[in-house]
């Protein structure tokens, strides 16, 4: 359960590396032959050896390095974990809705970069996640573990293995072939690791190796100041400088795909951290892949598509309160959540110079977590449950130079299995915290300036809405906004 430590360096690494195809350009000035798709040899067993490894690794480390008590494991934890029935352990936030789904990450790339099919990969992350579960802690398993590895990691998973193959060019070779293979080895360390043993990662051909097809990738690199006030204190807020990335993979438009689509052939993915202030270094995270869609309409320059999305959002924060204390305002995930999205693009003409789109979204959270004012339990000071969400963005774009966005976010997460105050005081074990029912709303205006030369400049406004519904507390509503101007490369 406490894999925060080695796993966060790894999603540092895999966060900051996105940004670096910067330095990497796809073509230059050499003569390349054409391309085609590389198939991976498939290695189930190879796979198998590789997730039990990733285990073995990270337990190693919080073992012998950490020296951490959880991690002295034998065969009477072995025993009392199979002998008893999973719980809602007592993590800190990050660990349970970050790290795991990450860890989960890497059984699914053992998977995918042995070349196991993307639903053929989920059994090893779904297996791996039960030997961490029940193997390698003496505490007991953890069912929001359990779920979040899996399914957050299976979303997660495909998308690093994705932006990794984007890297990957077997007719490059000196500085700039040490520099995709680092960057493949960051983004997806199993995988860049599998290129190791197999000697891929030095081996001179006439193509680019890829698993996928060349898609459209719009990446942007941004940074600037943040403030972030409680609504009836606006003055007194927290500064921070904000730094993060928005990246959209693939055309859910195009026109050469009519049918229905495999998964994540497009998805999009931003994460921001916040740097020299009280607030957590990790903010924000939102990843949104499509499962299964098809183009309904693609005509005279308007198109929708339809689709089945599987969803991945974080969002925390802290700053001070009246008493100088630290608090948090807001908290909620959705780590495992599916459902129905409606994507429309209205394409820019001569006679209306404005581009139009738009998404809806409405998800069941199987497993969320949400910011709670009174059960603390350990590092649990949130709820965790299921429930919905809603989405709405919107973008208009002035000949490609002004854009304007909207964006609505509606989660309402319920916990079922709550503490029952008994009036002494203690705090009961196995709940998902207290009986009752959290919503987060997160309305954000952006408007931004794009230079032609890939800078642009953004000021972006957001109001974020939490109210709680307790049981048997009286009930809980805060506001809190903030403001970010930030400067982008995009490529």
């Amino acid at each position: 359960m406490k894999r925060f430590s080695i796993i966060y360096i790894f999603a540092l690494l895999s966060a900051a590396s996105f940004g670096q195809q910067i330095i990497l350009p796809e073509n230059d000035a050499r003569q390349y032959l054409s391309d085609s798709v590389h198939i991976i040899p498939k290695k189930p067993f190879r796979a198998i050896a590789e997730t039990f490894g990733t285990n073995m690794v990270v337990w190693g480390f919080n073992r012998f390095i950490m020296n951490e008590d959880f991690a002295k494991i034998g065969i009477r934890s072995f025993r009392q974990n199979l002998k008893s029935s999973p719980v809602w352990d007592t993590n800190k936030f990050s660990t349970n809705l970050i790290a795991h789904p990450y860890h989960g990450s890497l059984y699914f790339n053992a998977a995918r970069s042995n070349g196991i099919s993307f639903w053929g990969s989920i059994p090893f992350t779904l297996g791996g996640s039960l030997m961490w579960e029940y193997f390698m802690e003496t505490e007991l398993p953890s069912i929001n573990d359990l779920f979040a590895t899996s399914f957050g990691g299976v979303e997660l998973g495909e998308i690093t293995f994705r932006l990794s193959d984007l890297f990957i060019d077997n007719r490059s070779s000196g500085k700039e072939r040490v520099g995709r293979e680092v960057l493949v080895l960051c983004i997806s360390p199993i995988r860049g690791i599998n290129r190791l043993i197999t000697g891929d990662s030095w081996k001179k051909e006439r193509t680019k190796g890829r698993s996928f097809d060349d898609v459209p990738v719009y990446f942007n690199l941004y940074a600037g100041p943040r403030f972030l006030a409680e609504q009836e204190r606006s003055k007194d807020g927290e500064y921070s400088i904000n730094v993060g990335f928005n990246l959209i993979y693939g055309d859910p438009f195009d026109e050469s795909r009519n049918d229905y689509y495999s998964p994540y052939e497009w998805f999009i993915a931003n994460a921001s951290a916040d740097l020299f202030s009280y607030q957590p270094l990790v903010t924000q995270v939102n990843a949104i892949g499509i499962l299964w869609g098809k183009n309904i309409r693609n005509k005279k320059k308007h198109s929708l598509t339809a689709g089945l999305f599987q969803h991945f959002d974080y969002y925390d924060s802290q700053i001070k309160n009246k008493e100088k204390e630290k608090v948090a305002p807001y908290r909620i995930s959705e780590a495992v959540a599916f459902g129905g999205g409606l994507l429309y693009f209205r394409e820019a003409t001569e006679n209306r110079p404005v581009a139009v789109r738009s998404s809806t979204y409405l998800n069941a959270i199987i497993l969320g977590g949400s910011l709670t004012d009174h059960y603390f339990n350990d590092e649990r000071d949130y709820n965790l449950g299921s429930g919905y969400s809603v989405k709405v963005y919107t973008n208009l774009t002035y000949k490609e130079k002004i854009s304007f966005d909207l964006q609505t976010e509606n989660y309402h997460i319920f916990t079922w299995k709550g503490d029952n105050p008994d009036g002494t005081g203690k705090i009961h074990q196995s709940v998902q915290g207290d009986v009752g029912n959290s919503r987060l709303i997160v309305f954000t205006t952006q408007l931004s300036y794009f230079s032609g030369k890939k800078w642009s400049i953004s000021f972006k406004n957001r109001l974020f809405t939490r109210l709680t519904y307790y049981k048997y507390y009286k009930d809980t509503s805060y506001s809190t906004s903030d403001k970010m101007l930030t400067f982008g490369y995009t490529l």
